[in-house]
């Protein structure tokens, strides 16, 4: 008789609605895909160009996440003398990972991060070695193209504000320092807008 109860009662026990069992299972950590506008510096940073970053970052927990993007940079240069002479551009693209701490939290409906990792890449640089000119006019030149693998690390700050009650969408901004293994240095600033995923 005991043990025809022991039965019933662990019947009962897999019985229990579920939800009851699923209110102690932890929070999910949301991932966001991210879109970045911004600009950037060329390789040896003499002038600005345009940068766009594609990014999936993930939450890993309460003040840690991670993010990996892939960058795709662009520009001409704005010097008077530099406009008269042909093919003048820069073209880069990055694959960059970095982790991010938060040191308020990651459940703010703002959010502050701290990052740093790598990037690794390739870049051309359309450029010239040799220019001369008389009263803003070139008058000789000799083109030059920079090209190659272009690697290093990078640190980061981010700025994150959710835009609707359900926090789906935020906006932000982004400052980075890139440090390449060659010795350059790249700041870039960009706005961005992400989605949750």
């Amino acid at each position: 008789m005991i043990r025809h109860f022991h039965l019933v009662g662990a019947g009962l026990v897999l019985l229990l609605p579920t939800s009851t069992l699923a209110q102690t299972a932890p929070a999910a950590k949301p991932s966001y895909i991210r879109l970045g506008v911004g600009t950037a510096n060329d390789v040896s940073g003499y002038y600005r160009s345009t940068r766009l970053a594609l990014e999936y970052a993930p939450t890993l927990s309460q003040h840690f996440g991670a993010a990996g993007r892939i960058v795709g940079v662009f520009g001409k240069p704005d010097n008077k003398l530099e406009r008269q002479l042909p093919n003048q551009d820069y073209k880069a693209g990055f694959v960059e990972a970095e982790g991010i701490y938060y040191p308020f939290g990651t459940d703010k409906r703002i959010v502050f991060g701290i990052g740093a990792g790598g990037f690794a890449g390739y870049y051309q640089k359309d450029s010239y070695s040799y220019l001369q000119a008389t009263s803003g006019q070139v008058n000789a030149y000799e083109l030059y193209s920079y090209r190659g693998p272009y690697a290093g690390y990078l640190f980061s700050l981010n700025l994150d504000a959710a835009v609707d009650a359900r926090q789906l969408w935020r906006v932000g901004a982004k400052a980075t320092v890139q440090n390449g293994l060659n010795g350059g240095t790249t700041f870039t600033y960009n706005l961005t807008l992400a989605r949750r995923l």
